[in-house]
Order: C-alpha cells, then sequence, then structure tokens
C-alpha cells in the first residue's frame, strides 16, 4: 500500500432486521471479506462464519444470507471478528471483541411490522372515521423462518395531522393477537401524513424491525355556501335578535340542501388556516333537512357579526360568511360639569359625554326645576362634540331663574342609552330699582342735578331695602345710542340713594346696579332732562 494512502478499518458492524450480518469497510474494491463470530464464553471457539459477502448501496459489506449460530445457541449478542484482503493483496484484521457494542452481532428474533393499511382511501365531512390495518411478523435466525408475530407484541401508531393550522404529531400504542394482526380505529381530525408503524417494548430475545410507513390518509373538504339575515339592527344589551337563512353544500349533483351543518353568528369573522377557532360566540344552531336555520343571537355591545358554519378540516379553506351589524345602545356619562349663573341672568353649563367614539354629534339639555324633584322644564341644548381625548365636551347657555335645581340630560339616542346627571342649585338676587326721579326736570344748563330712586331685594315675594348697593348714574347725550357713566354712590338702609351732577346738556338719564357675586344687575327706568 502507499505510503501516502490513509489507512483503511472496520467502522464497526451491524444486524439487520433480516439477520444479515453487516461490516462498516468502506472500500468497495477489497477482494475478500470474512466475517467469524465467536462464542464470548469461548473466545477461540467460532460458531459460525462466511466469507460470501457483497458490497451494498449504503457502502456496507453484507453477508448474502441471514447467519445460523449451532442450535444450542442462545439469543444473545456475540462478538464478530473481521478480515479482509485489500487490492494490494495485504489482509487486515478487525477483533470485535476490542470495540464494544460496535463489535457485536444480535443474535435475535427479529420483529417488525410487515403491512399496515387503511380501510378507506380518505376521509371527508360524512366519513371522518378510518380503520388502520396490519400485520406484524417475526423472522427466527435459528430456524431461518418468518412467522406471525407473539400475541400481544406492542405497536407504536404515529402520525402528523394540520389541526387548527397547526401540525400536531399524534400516537397510539396497539396490541397484536394471536396471528399476529392488529386494527386501530381512528379519527384524524383532517389529514394524516407521515404515518409510521413501529414495534416497541420488545422482549430481551427481540430485536425490532425499524419502523414501516403506513400511506397517507387526506381530508378530502367540501363546499359550501351561506344567505342569511338578521331581524333587526338595533336591541338593548343582553337581548337577542334573530338570525334565519339557509346553508347548501356542493355534490356532484350540483348544490342540495346541507343538512345538520353546525351554523354559528359570531363577532368575529372566521379564520380559514384556523378551522375550529370560534370566538365571540352570539348563537348557533344545527340546519333542518332543507338546509334553513333559524336562532335567537345575544347582542351584548355594538358589533360586527358573522354567520356561517363552524369552521373544519373537512370544509373548504374559505366561504364567504353573512355578515352584517347590530348597534347595541350603551349608557353614557356626563361627568366633569361646572356651572355659573351670571349676574345678567346667563346660566354656563359646561361638562363632558363619554364615551368618546359615539358620543359626538350628541344633543345634551339643560333642564330646571323649582323644587329639582319634578316640573322639569328645558332651557337650552347644545351638541357634544369633537372630542379627541374619550369624551365629548360641551358647553350649554340659557336664561336661568333667581334660584332653584339645574340638571343635564341625554335622551336616548340610536348608539346612547339616555342619562341624566344629579340636580344641582344654582341662585342670586333679584333686584330692582324704583321711583328714579331726575329734579329739577327742566334746569338750566350745567345747573345742579339730582338723581333719586330707591333700590330693593327680593326676599321670597316681599321686596325689601337694600342697604350698601352700588348705585351707577349713567347719561345718554341727545342724538347718540352710548351710554357713560356718571357718577357713583351707594344706597342707604333704606335703599334710598342721592346722586348730585350737572344737567350737561339735553340727555336721557338712568341708573343701575353693579352687581356683586349674590345679586342680578338691574337698572332704572330711564329719563330724559331737556336743559334750558
Amino acid at each position: 500500500m502507499p505510503a501516502h494512502a490513509d489507512p483503511v478499518t472496520v467502522t464497526g458492524v451491524s444486524t439487520r432486521d433480516d439477520g444479515r450480518l453487516s461490516v462498516g469497510l468502506p472500500v468497495s474494491q477489497a477482494l475478500w471479506v470474512k466475517v467469524s463470530v465467536h462464542d464470548p464464553a469461548r473466545p477461540d471457539a467460532v460458531l459460525a462464519s462466511t466469507d460470501e459477502l457483497s458490497f451494498d448501496w449504503n457502502g456496507d459489506w453484507s453477508t448474502d444470507q441471514p447467519l445460523r449460530l449451532p442450535a444450542d445457541a442462545a439469543y444473545g449478542d456475540y462478538p464478530v471478528d473481521v478480515d479482509f484482503r485489500l487490492a494490494d493483496g495485504t489482509v487486515q484484521h478487525w477483533s470485535g471483541a476490542e470495540h464494544g457494542r460496535a463489535g457485536l452481532f444480535g443474535y435475535r428474533l427479529h420483529t417488525g411490522v410487515a403491512t399496515a393499511a387503511f380501510d378507506r382511501a380518505y376521509t371527508d365531512y360524512d366519513h371522518r372515521d378510518a380503520t388502520l390495518s396490519g400485520t406484524v411478523t417475526t423472522f427466527d435466525p435459528a430456524t431461518g423462518t418468518t412467522g406471525a408475530a407473539r400475541a400481544g407484541t406492542q405497536v407504536k401508531i404515529a402520525w402528523s395531522t394540520l389541526r387548527n393550522g397547526t401540525w400536531i404529531n399524534v400516537s397510539q400504542t396497539v396490541l397484536t393477537d394471536e396471528s399476529g394482526a392488529f386494527t386501530l380505529p381512528v379519527t384524524p381530525g383532517g389529514s394524516l401524513l407521515s404515518g409510521t408503524a413501529t414495534v416497541v417494548a420488545p422482549q430481551a430475545d427481540t430485536d425490532p424491525d425499524d419502523a414501516e410507513a403506513i400511506p397517507d390518509l387526506d381530508a378530502v373538504t367540501t363546499r359550501y355556501r351561506i344567505t342569511a339575515q338578521a331581524d333587526k339592527e338595533r336591541v338593548y344589551a343582553g337581548k337577542t335578535f334573530k338570525v334565519s337563512g339557509t346553508v347548501q353544500r356542493y355534490t356532484p349533483n350540483g348544490w342540495v340542501p346541507f343538512a345538520n351543518a353546525p351554523v354559528v353568528t359570531t363577532t368575529h369573522a372566521p379564520d380559514p388556516w384556523n378551522h375550529t377557532t370560534v370566538t365571540g360566540i352570539m348563537g348557533s344552531a344545527t340546519s333542518g333537512a332543507d338546509g334553513t336555520f333559524s336562532y335567537d343571537a345575544r347582542a351584548d355591545y355594538t358589533t360586527s357579526h358573522y354567520t356561517y358554519v363552524r369552521p373544519s378540516d373537512y370544509l373548504a379553506d374559505y366561504t364567504d360568511p353573512f355578515s352584517d351589524e347590530v348597534t347595541v345602545p350603551r349608557a353614557g356619562q356626563l361627568t366633569n360639569l361646572s356651572a355659573g349663573l351670571d349676574a345678567y341672568r346667563t346660566i354656563t353649563v359646561k361638562g363632558r359625554l363619554k364615551p368618546e367614539w359615539i358620543c359626538n354629534d350628541q344633543t345634551v339639555t339643560l333642564q330646571y326645576s323649582k323644587n329639582g324633584r319634578d316640573g322639569w322644564q328645558n332651557l337650552g341644548s347644545a351638541k357634544a362634540e369633537g372630542g379627541t381625548a374619550g369624551y365629548c365636551p360641551f358647553t350649554i347657555r340659557a336664561l336661568g331663574r333667581p334660584a332653584g335645581y339645574y340638571r343635564v340630560t341625554h335622551g336616548e339616542s340610536y348608539t346612547l342609552l339616555p342619562v341624566t346627571s344629579a340636580a344641582f342649585s344654582r341662585s342670586r338676587i333679584e333686584t330692582r330699582i324704583v321711583s328714579f326721579d331726575m329734579t329739577p326736570n327742566r334746569p338750566y344748563r350745567n345747573a345742579s342735578l339730582t338723581a333719586k330712586g330707591t333700590l330693593q331685594y327680593k326676599s321670597g315675594s316681599t321686596w325689601k331695602a337694600y342697604k350698601g348697593g352700588q348705585i351707577v348714574l349713567v347719561i345718554k347725550p341727545k342724538g347718540e345710542s352710548t351710554w357713560y357713566w356718571v357718577v357713583k354712590g351707594t344706597s342707604d338702609s333704606k335703599g334710598h340713594f342721592s346722586l348730585k351732577t350737572k344737567a350737561y346738556e339735553d340727555a336721557t338719564w338712568g341708573a343701575y346696579l353693579a352687581a356683586d357675586s349674590k345679586h342680578f344687575y338691574t337698572e332704572s327706568k330711564s329719563e330724559y332732562v331737556d336743559a334750558r
């Protein structure tokens, strides 16, 4: 052998399912290969040997026939020696006893699945069950014969199936009968693919064969179509509306009624990949023999809804469902209310209407009641709109009352239930100026002029003297439209006031109360003075 050539050696030996011995010797041009099986108790005793080996496509040398040991040889592991001659004429020896399990011949019963097949070519919507049948055989190297496996031999059946859009691995174990046969009823729930049948948990004298492939079992899908309608577009929360329609399936004879179809209405559209995922169920029923269905669906909130046959791996990937919307008016909220009654009798109420996604362009109304319990009157209204932060703001302005109670209300609309705020009180004291007079009536120009009158406030139904009120005297010159203040004063304990000025020119005179936070504004009658 050339000095630069890589050394050739045996990588190990193995026992095939049919009892033949394989030698890991990756040299197809070897001139001669011989194997010898030794008694482990007597290393020099050769129990069997042969040089009838052939090089196969696995890159191994395998005996042409199964190895048979003497009749008294027990089932077990036996060391193997390998001798081989290379093309250059050199002979090499490999001792299996020096290589642990890699150097042993497994002299055992070889049990494996010989046949496995389903009783049908496929499953479909109407036929979802199938039965797998098979046989298990045992090769006995002591006799060189093959027969039925022992009764009770365990066989593991494993396969993959696509469920809910996810590949799932499934396995079950069955036992053989006295003839070595087994059966397994299965309901795959979809296509059954990449199946194998393997002998497992064998007895000590048995070597299990490699797994046997199981034919694929396809799931044939059914096309269907559905028409439906809902009898209502708006219901109250927790109430129902009726869904009715017809469902058909496609057959070799064309479209026919789809009887016993599980029809469902949900808040979410079906997912064509996750066939059995159904969420937000509102109602369901099974179609009749003529394919018709009718049932109550419950609505808890405003939503789209979809009606279709409950998804299955046996239905076509996607069929357009019936879709519609149902509106469920929900309770709104009136929050952040503030109100002010000004001196000029205008009440201004601000607040927020929630929720923002349905409150826009809703009308809110301000109401008044004298006692806060009944007799509510509408004072004014406004739109709640322009919300961008979870609510819609509003401002209502109306003519207020001297005393009493107010509240904001929203009547029922298509999307919102009625809502009314708690009553709140606002009040101011009514005032008036009586006996207003300018003297003298015809003064000389720039002569002294006196404005007199009495300021009063209302207590219950009685007018009383208003002490300490600030009175402003104003003038509107002849030919003008603007009033100008002239002088200020304060009412006395009897509500009387007297303000001195001059008769500057022909003009109209008047007085008003500079109102504070508790009193309403009031003004006197006007009086024209002709200055001579």
